[in-house]
């Protein structure tokens, strides 16, 4: 008698076991899992659009021609066509590289044996205009300048020591720039010195 058992015959209980735990394993699943209830999905980050009109002045543009086509080479019937179609030559006038500008400083005292003359204050002071707010106010009197001369008794620099009034004021300024004078002269050198300039204005001019 053989007691050895029989797996053939046991299998198919087997299986009953197994698909009978996997229901059971499932049922309980479904019943302690939290259902999740779902949600619309929205953008986190809202962007509104804004339509404007855009301005007459930009509505009436006109829109360019188009630029010409480019003509095809054709081949000269003689020399003197062909030199009459020649570009002509670019001129690189005007062009020239202009100095760097060195910036001028004078020390506060230079001495000097000869003091600067200014040659042209009549022509400019002729020329000066009165401005008609300080007419009106009957405004008239000196604007105190500092001059910083060059060793050519050219202008450089103006100083406004003491002003008068503002309209008066920037007149002097701006004509005491124009002004020229003889050099300061050191030992027979000229010499760069700051120099004191009184502008002066009279309704009696």
């Amino acid at each position: 008698m053989d007691n050895g058992v029989d797996v053939e015959k046991l299998y198919p209980f087997h299986m009953r076991i197994a698909l009978l735990l996997t229901l059971v394993i499932f049922i309980l699943g479904f019943m302690f899992i939290p259902e999740r209830e779902a949600r619309e999905y929205k953008p986190t980050i809202q962007k509104r659009i804004q339509v404007q009109k855009l301005p007459p002045q930009l509505k009436n543009i006109v829109k360019p021609p188009p630029p010409p086509k480019p003509k095809m080479p054709v081949a000269a019937e003689s020399d003197e066509e062909a030199e009459a179609e020649t570009i002509e030559k670019t001129d690189f006038g005007g062009y020239e590289k202009k100095e760097a500008e060195v910036e001028f400083n004078i020390p506060p005292f230079v001495p000097y044996d000869t003091a600067p003359k200014a040659l042209n204050l009549a022509e400019v002071k002729s020329r000066t205009p009165y401005p008609e707010s300080a007419k009106r106010l009957g405004i008239e009197g000196t604007v105190y300048l500092e001059l910083w001369v060059d060793t050519k008794g050219v202008v450089r620099k103006v100083v406004l020591i003491r002003p008068l009034y503002p309209a008066l004021d920037k007149i002097a300024v701006e004509m005491s720039k124009q002004l020229r004078f003889t050099p300061a002269m050191q030992r027979d050198e000229p010499v760069a010195v700051r120099l004191s300039f009184p502008y002066t204005f009279s309704l009696e001019d």
